[in-house]
């Protein structure tokens, strides 16, 4: 074959590659069938991948694809859920008018339609400067959650993602214990665990255990891939388990909320939070306590939380934020029981000496730029001074 050939097969190869990853805008409008007005917040879904877009205040949304076939979800807490499929050649305009509700939801219709959301989200192939293609991914939407978010609770909160084991042996989430593929759950080895996409754990390679885990109370959502990635984000054969915090809030330049629970075994919890933004700077910190008893004897505990987020945005490509979390808890540890001791008696303590105390400080400086759509840039420093301590007396 000649040269002359061979470049026209090349010319004919890089054709065929740009007409083949061709993507297509989709945009429109999203109003009120009876009024017209514009519609905001509506949640734009794609019903395999996830959200796509949503309005903004004009009712107006847009995104690219670059899938033939889609089938589109229109959500809005205000309005009847809209479901269509679209057969994609071209760019395409498509305005849409919801259905309002005509009756008065109660609690129970509520949590229904936001469970139905829960279903929907699934990470896409990349998020950012993340690809997820080809890994299973389930994501914990924390505000859908009906988990008690005051005490941790793992098993609620992980209770839709198929396949963990979870221990529990603390009475407040002081630790996460979660594993998967059948994996050891203690202390979160087998996973790379991660909080707004860098470790929190001591040594991701050397020592993966975690001490630390994020309250649910200041959490927007919880990742989860399965399988390891090696160079993207660590070698764990479980996968990745990536804590997102609540973002700022973005109309106000501040929100305070502040939560006090008191339960059994004298358990008591303080969150509060501030949240804003004013110009170019956001904000969002909190601040979390906890103490109790324990159901035993000898398992008192006592903890601090605090976190703090700062954002400032340049403009609309390029942003940077500045994070730090603190966190120390002391807990008393009861012993474990042979069998013929938790026969006796499973709420009964032999040990008085066991501690263990946890100092953990995170640090996070991140660095973002979208030079295009389809081109981004993420630059993120982080690091961690930590000690743990198991303490066999104490006076």
């Amino acid at each position: 074959m000649k040269l002359k050939d061979y470049s026209i097969l090349i010319l004919l190869i890089l054709t065929w590659s740009i007409s083949y990853a061709q993507s297509y805008q989709i945009s429109g409008t999203v109003s009120d069938n009876i009024t017209g007005t514009a519609i905001e917040n509506v949640a734009i879904y794609d019903k395999n991948a996830g959200q796509l877009a949503i309005t903004d205040i004009n009712g107006k949304y847009r995104f690219e694809t670059t899938q033939k076939e889609l089938t589109l979800i229109w959500f809005s807490y205000e309005y009847v859920v809209l479901e269509e499929s679209l057969t994609i050649n071209n760019d395409i305009i498509k305005n849409v008018q919801l259905q309002q509700l005509g009756e008065e939801l109660t609690a129970i219709e509520l949590t229904v339609r936001k469970e139905k959301l829960f279903q929907l989200e699934r990470l896409k192939d990349v998020e950012g400067t993340s690809i997820y293609a080809g890994k299973k991914t389930e994501v914990v939407l924390i505000e859908n959650s009906t988990a008690n978010l005051a005490a941790n609770n793992a098993r609620q909160i992980f209770n839709q993602v198929a396949g963990l084991n979870i221990y529990q042996n603390d009475d407040a989430g002081l630790q996460l214990n979660i594993g998967g593929r059948g994996l050891d759950p203690n202390r979160t080895a087998n996973f790379n665990t991660r909080q707004n996409g860098y470790d929190i754990s001591a040594d991701v390679l050397g020592y993966p255990e975690s001490y630390y885990a994020p309250p649910a109370e200041g959490l927007q959502s919880i990742q989860v891939i399965r399988g390891a990635a090696s160079l993207q984000y660590g070698t764990q054969f479980g996968g990745l388990v990536n804590f997102v915090m609540k973002e700022p809030h973005q109309s106000k330049p501040l929100e305070l909320i502040t939560r006090n629970t008191i339960g059994s075994n004298g358990l008591y919890t303080n969150f509060t939070s501030l949240s804003g933004t004013s110009g170019k700077w956001s904000y969002y910190t909190f601040f979390n306590y906890k103490k109790g008893d324990g159901f035993r004897p000898n398992s008192q505990f006592e903890s601090k939380n605090i976190y703090a987020h700062v954002g400032y945005q340049f403009n609309d490509q390029t942003k940077v934020t500045g994070e730090i979390t603190y966190l120390n808890y002391l807990a008393q540890q009861a012993g474990g029981l042979n069998d013929r001791q938790f026969e006796e008696n499973p709420f009964q303590s032999n040990r008085e000496r066991n501690w263990f105390e946890v100092d953990w400080f995170l640090y996070n400086l991140k660095f973002s730029h979208d030079f295009t759509e389809d081109t981004k840039f993420t630059f993120n420093a982080f690091g961690l001074q930590a000690q743990r301590n198991a303490l066999g007396f104490r006076t």
